[in-house]
């Protein structure tokens, strides 16, 4: 008679007893009997599971591994958990079992909620672990000009198509003051000027030294911009940096040039880590079914789930508002459509996600003109932003120095799905100075329009780490802007500009814009605008580009700013950035008051560097000038003991090496990268840091005796760094060799024959050929077919690689 126990769990104690006492003979088990241990079969809501699990018995009462029931779906934290890690299954609410003891089965019955989702798709794939090498890398970038063009000249010299906006501006570009930005033109501008950047790069970290020299009369001059040593903890998501740096800043306040130390949360090292929240999307099933997600209308993942409810792991590729549908079928194959609204903003933090960075030190000063200028007291800037859910974005801001006391508070809140709302407020004291700036805004995206709504105002009192620098606060900064798209190829953008006491004076700006694509090749743009605040500012700029065959574009616009008109045309071809060749561009503007503007410039990329050649000419009725310029880019790089020319190198790098073997073909992501040099080197200069990168050799181009014994690899440089890639490559010295036995018959298929000389074995194919990899000059093999050993001795010439020796006779004479 079948025996079958039931047990539905609860907490009360009461219910356990009962249920003791139903187990019958089967199960029972007295108070003082050792526990028990059963390995049952384990179904979970009728689905079979394909997996054993173990189930102790413990006084009557069952207990579970946590593990195992992980294992089978169930959420660990729907679980009672002890010290060990075990699980009384009378403590789990809402789990019932049956135990069928003949077919040594165990059927869990338990809300889906309790189950962990079946995860659809691929998330995005962790990077490899990230790695650097030890070298030294020089960029530089050289320019020499026959004539200097001040400042002034060179901006009358081609002429504005809109008005200008104020310098002081917020986020991530530190201020630079008008006067600072000409006296570092003015110390640039030299007959001959080269911008180097050095880096040492090691594992310990990268230190860098950037600036430039020139000569003019023979007077040589050298100023250095930044020196400084990073370190990034990709575990931490930490990075250090001492010596020259930009103080971290949010959308409402400044950023500084200083020199100082700073400790900075860094995301970048975990480029498959989604820091801003994405809502789950995903179902129930009640039977095996394919998924399907659309967004907004187009489908974007397709896969199949089993029953019980699943996730879609790979995140919807969308910004702002859209809606998600997820369809699959019921028990009926009936078709279920599930739609949830969706809005994504970059700019918030998911639940629990901290940035952060913290900065000391001394503000600098003619940052770009002058070597080591830096105030006399030290200051301090600390910018942190906090995920309080899903919805709810925390940021705050402070800048400390002798008489200045900044800090400021801001968020943003989605407004579920109708856009982000942002707000700051910062207060400033000191020296008997106070001053409060108020920050509010509101951003909206959808496939129908597009709103951006942003303002800043402060009190002729307020100050900040800027004002150090000379850069004033501006009083007034407004941005209002409505996007509408018209179908795929066409938009139109209104915007509102306000700004006020800003370095450059103030303006209030209103414009209207237009860009749309005809065909293939034809793009249009307008834009209308007027200053409100000055007479007879009403501008127009019009214009469109046709694309040409073989990389080349002509261009042409008119346009009225003020009292100036201007006409320009130009023609380009742009170059190829893999293989490099040469590019060139023409232009030629002219307009009212003599004005007349022309310029060429040839330009050629390869293997080393780059290379450009420009001509310009500018006239008008109070002024001429012309100017021809050759520039010249590159880098340097030691690694691995070779010194190596190559392009510029902004981010990471790699150098491949093929243990010295010359001319061998190397790919990047399935693209030819080149050939290794003399030395088996080839540096590629381009990789991006933190991520895979994949590199590979092109074996179809490989002769036939070179041996890989890898062929791909995925590396993930650090920032600023280079990687040794090592693909070990190695000639064969073999050949194929035909055995026979001494009446002139193959040796078997199977038979065992081993090399003397490196004991390496291997086995004879058909026709008694075997293939030996590395041969000597003299050989020994020793055989072993079924009716006797026997050994073979022959010579080998290394012209005779990979061709066919023999026969050679196998003789039983000194065979063992």
């Amino acid at each position: 008679m079948r025996a079958r126990m039931r047990t539905t769990v609860t907490i009360c104690a009461v219910a356990a007893l009962l249920r003791m006492a139903a187990l019958g003979p089967a199960m029972a088990q007295p108070a003082d009997e050792a526990p028990a241990s059963y390995y049952l079969e384990a179904t979970v809501n009728g689905r079979a599971t394909g997996l054993v699990v173990q189930v102790d018995r413990v006084r009557g009462a069952f207990r579970m591994p946590a593990d195992e029931l992980t294992q089978i779906g169930l959420r660990e934290d729907a679980l009672p958990l002890d010290a060990d890690r075990q699980v009384m299954l009378d403590a789990i609410p809402g789990l019932s079992f049956d135990y069928i003891e003949d077919a040594q089965r165990i059927d869990f019955t338990l809300p889906e909620t309790m189950l962990v989702a079946q995860r659809l798709g691929e998330a995005p794939p962790p990077p490899p672990p990230s790695r650097s090498g030890t070298g030294l890398l020089l960029n530089y970038t050289a320019r020499l000009q026959n004539s200097r063009v001040d400042f002034d000249e060179k901006r009358l010299g081609r002429r504005l198509h809109a008005p200008l906006l104020g310098s002081a501006r917020y986020g991530r570009l530190p201020v630079l003051g008008e006067e600072e930005f000409e006296a570092q033109y003015d110390r640039r501008n030299r007959t001959f000027a080269l911008n180097t950047e050095l880096r040492f790069f090691s594992p310990a970290g990268v230190f860098v030294n950037t600036g430039y020299s020139t000569v003019q009369n023979g007077e040589y001059d050298y100023v250095r911009q930044d020196t400084y040593w990073t370190y990034t903890n990709p575990d931490a998501l930490r990075t250090w940096t001492v010596g020259d740096l930009v103080s971290s800043s949010l959308t409402w306040s400044r950023a500084i040039h200083m020199g100082g130390a700073s400790l900075s949360r860094n995301f970048d090292v975990r480029p498959d880590l989604i820091t801003f929240p994405i809502p789950a999307l995903g179902g129930d099933a009640v039977v095996p079914t394919m998924v399907d997600l659309y967004i907004n209308g187009l489908r974007q993942f397709t896969g199949n789930a089993t029953r019980g409810p699943f996730v879609i792991a790979a995140p919807p590729a969308l910004t702002g508002a859209g809606v998600a549908t997820v369809v699959f079928q019921d028990a009926q194959g009936r078709q279920v459509t599930l739609s949830q609204p969706l809005y994504l903003d970059t700019r918030l933090l998911g639940d629990g996600l901290t940035d952060y960075s913290v900065e000391m030190g001394y503000p600098r000063r003619n940052y770009g003109s002058r070597s080591f200028d830096y105030a006399d007291d030290p200051a301090a800037n600390a910018s942190l932003r906090h995920g309080i859910n899903d919805r709810f974005t925390l940021e705050a801001h402070t800048e400390l120095t002798r008489g200045l006391t900044n800090l400021g508070i801001g968020a943003l809140f989605e407004l579920r799905g109708a856009g982000v709302l942002n707000a700051s407020a910062t207060g400033s004291g000191g020296d008997g100075q106070h001053g409060m700036q108020w920050g509010l805004g509101y951003q909206y995206q959808s496939p129908r329009f597009n709103v951006d709504l942003q303002a800043l105002r402060a009190d002729g009192g307020f100050r900040d780490l800027g004002t150090v620098k000379g850069v004033t606060v501006p009083q007034r900064q407004a941005h209002a802007s409505l996007g509408i798209p018209l179908g795929q190829r066409h938009s139109i953008t209104f915007t509102y500009t306000r700004q006020e006491a800003s370095d450059l004076g103030g303006s209030r700006i209103v414009s209207m814009g237009y860009s749309g694509t005809f065909g293939q090749r034809l793009s249009v743009f307008a834009n209308a605008f007027r200053d409100v605040d000055v007479d007879d500012s009403a501008g127009l700029y019009l214009g469109a580009s046709l694309s040409l065959d073989r990389r080349i574009s002509v261009s042409s616009s008119v346009s009225r700013y003020g009292e100036a008109r201007t006409a320009t045309i130009a023609a380009n071809r742009s170059m190829d950035y893999d293989a490099g060749g040469f590019a060139w561009n023409a232009l030629l503007d002219g307009g009212n008051d003599g004005y007349r503007h022309g310029s060429g410039r040839l330009d050629y990329r390869g293997r080393y560097g780059d290379a450009s050649l420009m001509l310009e000419h500018a006239t008008r009725d109070d002024f001429s000038y012309d100017n021809a310029s050759l520039f010249a880019t590159g880098a340097l790089v030691w690694m691995d003991g070779d010194l190596m020319a190559t392009r510029s190198v902004y981010d990471a790098f790699a150098l491949v090496d093929t243990d010295g073997m010359a001319n061998v073909p190397v790919l990047r992501e399935n693209r030819r990268a080149g050939t290794t040099n003399a030395q088996g080197h080839l540096l590629i200069p381009d990789l991006l840091s933190w991520q895979g990168n994949r590199l590979a050799i092109d074996t179809l181009a490989l002769p036939l005796d070179v041996n890989l014994d890898v062929e791909s690899m995925q590396v993930a440089p650090r920032a600023m760094s280079g990687v040794l890639v090592s693909f070990p490559v190695t000639r064969f010295r073999g050949a194929l060799v035909v055995l026979v036995d001494e009446s002139g018959q193959p040796l078997p298929l199977g038979t065992v024959v081993t090399l003397v000389a490196t004991g390496e074995a291997t086995a004879v194919g058909y026709d008694g050929q075997v293939f030996l990899p590395q041969l000597q000059e003299d050989n020994e093999l020793y055989a072993e077919p079924a009716e006797k050993p026997c050994r073979v001795r022959f010579t080998f010439d290394a012209s005779a690689t990979m061709t066919t020796l023999g026969p050679f006779v196998c003789t039983t004479d000194g065979a063992p």
